[in-house]
């Protein structure tokens, strides 16, 4: 990108009265406020907002105790602890009232406005070349400050006021991407001043380096951020050129950057270690090395696209199940991709702007391409929240050039940007604030994003989970059948378990028996440890289906079917005590005391359930058949088990001890 000529320097940034250069940021603010004012009276949705907050009392209050957990927690695969910082103060002051929660989210969104703003004026000052060598800013005439403002508001409308901004902020859970992306902004501001050479560059630097520890507690996703700060030395900075004029290097540069390396590879490792505390990483058998370059250029395209044209946004783009990288979509991104680099490439001399835009998107949205996959997402609007914003001031800074090139015409010009620029704001402003509705419920979300994503089939359980909270059960049961056509196998075991539920609050029996029977039959496999036992995760095991099952199979006086049911059940997830408890009585009812002895020594020997529950299972089998002796050793070592339960079985011994004629009984 040309640069004007430079003007003289002097100590006054702007020539532009103060309540001129006031009144857009604050316009600015107004603006985002009322595009997303509708979220303010929202409630938590059911994505995660229920597990982080409604299902989650490790975070409510900010004692020792909840500080603890938030800094050495990975609560669902994520470490922010200072975004739990701020979800515990918002409990302390309001409970669990979630619109108190998304105002704290519009109020972050507008300090990083404000923050945004300033980047912007700093960043097109430097592209415009209004910057003095010796780092200084210069003062320039009214009609060029005026040009710079009107280009600055048009970046911020962009970057803003934009519907990919509202799942970041209608999201309460994603107040992390907010508050990172507003210490990332304070951070990348504070770098371009530091770049200024003057008094205060150590105080400039220091705020850069305070400011990024801040972004990466609230999200990690700023971890690349020292090789963006070296592409920002090359372009708009120059400082390669310029060291290399006073005899410094490209070795100075990266050392500077070296400040920056220990947060970002802390926070880098502390982000691997809880996803792989949930178990959230898809392993390269799963996602090959061409399928992650497929995803990952279909998301660098998607991002663009988006941005330029933002229809058809839903709260969740599903990675396919057979996704296949040869498909043509995926081979036109993956060409567009390589296409745009080379051809940007050779255009680096001339035009070194469009390099080092792209160059910083790629890098900033790189740790959410799928490069390092997890979860069943293939993109996700909130993840254009910091990649959005070099493509926007690349715009803007093109813009000022060709605004202040002639002289002539720059008030026209400029007023000509500013029309834009309101044009603009009052486009994006209508659809964000369309956008933000589909966000104060549930279901308003979920029913988008069946509109987007027809066949997505997590999208159409969780519609149907939310119709069934409201009892409807028809429509519910609607959605739940295209949840399980579209994912008929390992993965949706949910869908197919809720439409039992549904099937029998509807009255449906026949159908509802099939449902279970089939759910039984997928049910996966033992629970990921990492997995069990927490509150905000349950998936379905065959005791529940078959609790549902048992009245109408002993009403019919089909206990044999029953009992193979069961052996099925355990057959599929062994690890379920409640399979072995509730088999051992239908095998007692049957007169079948020879199979309970046999069902425990099973249980025994996968070594899925707790020792006293083995035991309890085991003495109680025993003493069924008659076999005293063998039944001895086992009631004593269930003495960790409830007392009454092993003293029925000690007081049975002993009665069929006496029986018996044995003397002393047990």
């Amino acid at each position: 990108m040309a640069r004007p000529a430079p003007q003289s320097p002097a100590s006054n940034v702007a020539a532009l009265p103060l309540v001129v250069r006031a009144a857009f940021p604050l316009l600015l603010v107004v603006l985002v406020a009322l595009a997303f004012w509708p979220c303010v009276d929202a409630q938590f949705v059911a994505l995660d907002d229920d597990a982080n907050f409604e299902m989650n009392f490790l975070f409510r209050g900010l004692g020792a105790e909840q500080l603890k957990w938030m800094w050495s927690g990975y609560h669902y695969g994520h470490w922010h602890p200072l975004t739990w910082w701020t979800f515990g103060l918002d409990y302390v002051r309001a409970g669990l009232d979630a619109p108190a929660f998304h105002r704290t989210n519009l109020v972050i969104h507008l300090a990083s406005v404000l923050a945004f703003w300033a980047l912007a004026l700093e960043v097109l000052r430097w592209c415009a070349g209004w910057v003095s060598a010796r780092g200084r800013p210069v003062e320039l005439e009214r009609s060029k400050a005026l040009a710079l403002h009107a280009c600055a508001a048009l970046a911020t409308v962009a970057w803003a006021v934009h519907p990919l901004r509202v799942e970041n902020v209608a999201w309460v859970t994603e107040r992390r991407d907010l508050l990172s992306a507003l210490f990332l902004f304070v951070t990348a501001y504070a770098y371009l001043r530091a770049a200024r050479a003057d008094s205060a560059r150590v105080a400039w630097f220091a705020l850069a380096l305070g400011a990024y520890a801040l972004s990466l507690a609230s999200k990690a996703w700023g971890m690349t951020l020292p090789v963006v700060l070296l592409a920002l030395d090359v372009y708009p900075l120059r400082r390669a050129r310029a060291g290399e004029r006073e005899g410094r290097g490209w070795g100075s540069l990266v050392v500077e950057k070296l400040w920056f390396v220990p947060f970002a590879a802390w926070t880098a490792w502390q982000a691997s270690a809880a996803q792989r505390a949930i178990g959230a990483t898809v392993s390269f058998d799963e996602h090959g090395l061409l399928h992650r370059a497929a995803q990952a250029s279909y998301g660098l395209c998607f991002y663009v696209l988006k941005t330029l044209w933002p229809t058809n946004l839903g709260c969740h783009y599903l990675l396919e199940l057979g996704f296949d990288p040869l498909q043509p979509v995926y081979l036109a991104a993956m060409g567009a991709v390589v296409a745009v680099t080379v051809t940007l490439f050779v255009l680096r001399r001339r035009w070194p702007a469009l390099l080092a835009t792209w160059f910083v998107y790629g890098v900033l949205v790189s740790p959410v391409l799928g490069l390092l996959q997890s979860g069943s997402q293939k993109v996700a609007d909130r993840y254009a929240q910091v990649g959005a914003v070099p493509l926007v001031l690349l715009v803007a800074g093109a813009l000022l050039v060709l605004v202040v090139r002639n002289e002539q015409a720059l008030a026209k010009r400029t007023w000509a940007v500013l029309a834009a620029t309101v044009g603009l704001a009052g486009v994006l402003a209508f659809a964000t604030n369309r956008q933000t509705r589909c966000w104060n419920d549930s279901e308003a979300l979920f029913r988008q994003a069946v509109k987007v994503e027809p066949d997505n089939y997590f999208v159409l359980h969780n519609l149907a989970a939310t119709l069934y909270r409201r009892q409807a059960w028809e429509e519910a049961i609607e959605f739940e059948r295209r949840s399980v056509a579209a994912h008929p196998g390992k993965g949706n075991e949910l869908a197919r378990h809720t439409l039992g539920i549904l099937l029998q609050y509807a009255g449906r029996k026949d159908e509802a028996e099939q449902a279970w029977r089939d759910s039984i039959e997928w049910t996966p496999g033992p629970v990921d440890p990492r997995w069990a036992g927490r509150p905000d995760f349950w998936l379905p095991d065959p005791s529940t289906c078959l609790a549902a099952l048992k009245p109408l199979y002993l009403q019919r006086r089909q206990a044999d079917e029953l009992i193979a049911l069961h052996e099925r059940g355990i057959a599929r997830r062994p690890d379920v005590a409640q399979l072995y408890v509730d088999l051992d009585q239908l095998l007692a009812g049957a007169g079948r005391g020879t199979e309970r002895v046999a069902l425990w020594e099973k249980a025994e020997k996968s070594g899925r359930l707790a020792r006293p529950q083995v035991e309890l299972g085991r003495a109680r089998s025993l003493v069924a058949a008659g076999q005293l002796k063998e039944a001895e050793p086992y009631v004593f070592r269930a003495a960790t088990v409830e007392r009454g339960k092993v003293q029925e079985l000690v007081d049975a011994l002993a009665k069929a001890a006496a029986s018996r004629g044995i003397e002393g009984g047990v």
